[in-house]
């Protein structure tokens, strides 16, 4: 059994029990200045002000935006940092952003954050992960994965190099993600996991 897990959102959109979805408009202006917050290096631009990004409710939604989106403008709820920095995360930086809900004016405390670090931790005797131009950096197909946890370091939380969309994380973060209450994360086996 493996002691690490990929950090995955449940999108309220997804969710049988919920009217609606929020979308998050992290494409807007301003937000460039977080084009390579994904790529689990040290940012080259950094923000300098203020920034405010819409939270846009449809079909009737009336909940909280997702604690955790990781697309245009990598983001998380205030209390999902507060787990992981409870957990000893500590090669992750962060911006405050303010989300606004376009329908409300209501506003939410949010982070933008940049996780340093990728790890090339696949198993390739025990994975299957193909790559269309060889290299195997960043954009990598997955079909199955298995981690190789001798090339961990222990690392709490970071980025594959293989694909830097999947964010792999100790037991400890996810017991205490799970300890803080907040459900709408998911922690995917490697085994079962599939990024195309």
């Amino acid at each position: 059994m493996s002691n690490y897990y990929v950090l995955r959102s449940v999108p309220s959109i997804s969710l049988k029990t919920v009217k609606g979805y929020m979308e998050i408009e992290d494409w807007d202006d301003g937000v460039e200045v977080f084009e390579d917050w994904g790529s689990g290096t040290p940012a080259k631009t950094q923000p300098t002000g203020p920034i405010e990004i819409r939270a846009v409710p449809h079909d009737g939604y009336s909940g909280n935006p997702d604690d955790f989106q990781d697309s245009n403008v990598p983001l998380m709820s205030k209390r999902l940092k507060e787990a992981i920095e409870s957990a000893g995360v500590d090669n992750i930086n962060f911006y405050p952003i303010t989300l606004r809900n376009t329908e409300t004016g209501e506003t939410y405390d949010y982070f933008a954050f940049n996780l340093i670090g990728l790890m090339s931790v696949v198993d390739y005797g025990k994975s299957d992960v193909s790559s269309h131009d060889g290299d195997f950096i960043g954009d990598s197909q997955i079909r199955t994965l298995a981690i190789d946890e001798s090339k961990t370091r222990l690392a709490r939380m970071f980025r594959l190099k293989e694909k830097f969309s999947v964010i792999l994380i100790h037991r400890s973060v996810k017991e205490a993600i799970e300890r803080s209450g907040i459900n709408t994360v998911k922690f995917v086996a490697p085994k079962d996991f599939m990024a195309l």
